[in-house]
């Protein structure tokens, strides 16, 4: 986690929120989220700092699956990578001209054991895109880089003017 919020940090994201699905190792006490929200938090002050970010991104509380789905932002378009989805590539979904304007993106990667069913079911009824990343299966730290990777090409902010606007 340290790692995805170190590079998501420096890739411009506006809001990290860490959350518990069915298969997530580890599993977080209540207890320590405190300790382990500060701890992102100033990896993420750090990650700034040396990027030249003069933002931090939000480090919001360890969240149920359900919390954090509901805590998309209005007019923000959910994306769910998921390795069983074979019809809708990420690529796609981003160069459909119905989300030509879309800036605002809620994304949800991981975790390693990959999503249950229902998890997806639950994310698609709370308005969510599940796409592939390809035919790769790839760990979450891998996963979240390159699609914020992807996210900043496709929407000009790599490899093209810079718009500096966060994710």
């Amino acid at each position: 986690m340290d790692g995805i919020i170190r590079h998501a940090t420096e890739l411009g994201v506006r809001r990290i929120i860490p959350f518990l699905a069915e298969r997530s190792i580890p599993r977080w006490s209540a207890a320590k989220g405190p300790q382990k929200r500060e701890r992102w938090r100033k990896i993420a002050v750090e990650a700034a700092r040396q990027c030249g970010r003069t933002d931090i991104p939000e480090i919001g509380e360890i969240a149920s699956f359900a919390e954090m789905l509901g805590s998309a932002r209005k007019g923000a378009l959910g994306l769910i990578p998921w390795e069983e989805e074979a019809g809708r590539g990420i690529r796609e979904v981003l160069r459909d001209p119905r989300h030509d304007g879309t800036k605002s993106f809620h994304l949800v990667i991981g975790p390693e054991g990959g999503f249950a069913r229902e998890e997806i079911d639950r994310a698609h009824g709370a308005g969510f895109l599940a796409v592939s990343l390809g035919r790769r299966v790839l760990r979450v730290e891998t996963a979240a880089l390159a699609v914020l990777a992807i996210l900043q090409y496709e929407r000009g902010a790599i490899g093209g003017a810079d718009t500096g606007r966060p994710l």
